[in-house]
């Protein structure tokens, strides 16, 4: 699926949608270049899943934050291993049962892979006029977000 998004509340709007209909334990894989609206589409989904947005920040320095029961908020851009991922514990927070939101995933793809929860995959992509963010995942969560959106998709 693929949703344009003219402006920084339309991303945001994008997010809390998407807070609102993963399933517990759903690991959010965000990808894409910087400034393209990661953190703002992450605050969305802090305020879907009925976390005070304003509280969301970019864990670019502490590299993990946690917000009560319901989200862990990952930022790995500052690391460049896999190695680097075990004294982080990032383990015990993919089997943790939060909604995991992880920037930059690619470093830790193969233990992302063995997470048994439902993964959704989001790449934001600069466009003219805004951004384009394809959403991969499963259909039933596609379909949730695709309903909500008012079932608008960008073309394929």
């Amino acid at each position: 699926m693929k949703i344009f998004s003219p402006s920084t509340e339309h991303t945001y709007h994008l997010g809390k949608i998407i807070g609102k209909v993963v399933p517990e334990g759903t690991v959010i894989l965000l990808s894409g270049d910087l400034g393209c609206g990661k953190t703002c589409i992450t605050r969305g989904i802090a305020e879907g899943l009925g976390i005070t947005p304003e509280e969301v920040s970019s864990p670019s320095f502490t590299i993990v934050q946690e917000y009560g029961d319901k989200l862990i908020h990952v930022d790995l851009y500052r690391l460049s291993s896999a190695e680097d991922l075990e004294p982080i514990g990032i383990e015990e927070y993919l089997f943790d049962k939060r909604v995991k939101v992880i920037e930059w995933p690619e470093i830790a793809e193969n233990l992302i892979d063995e997470c048994p929860f439902e993964k959704l995959k989001i790449e934001c992509q600069y466009e003219k006029n805004g951004r384009i963010f394809k959403i991969r995942g499963s259909e039933k969560i596609l379909k949730k977000i695709e309903n909500l959106c008012g079932g608008e998709r960008c073309p394929e």
